[in-house]
């Protein structure tokens, strides 16, 4: 089974923090430098977070889960 998981590239991430104020299922934490990281358990995959990003860090990548 193929499984999408969104991912926050920390290199990439400004701490603008506007992922973390339009993430309607509140997915998205920050870590202890501030940066925003998604809890893949609550992220129903609207993604909202993904749009509002303007530096890319945003993405998915696909986990094979058997």
């Amino acid at each position: 089974m193929h499984l999408k998981q969104y991912y926050i590239h920390p290199d990439r991430c400004t701490r603008c923090h506007r992922c973390l104020a339009v993430c309607p299922a509140d997915a998205i934490e920050l870590t202890e430098t501030g940066k925003a990281q998604i809890r893949n358990l609550k992220c129903i995959r609207c993604k909202a977070c993904k749009k509002v990003c303007h530096q890319g860090a945003i993405s998915y990548r696909v986990r094979l889960q058997f």
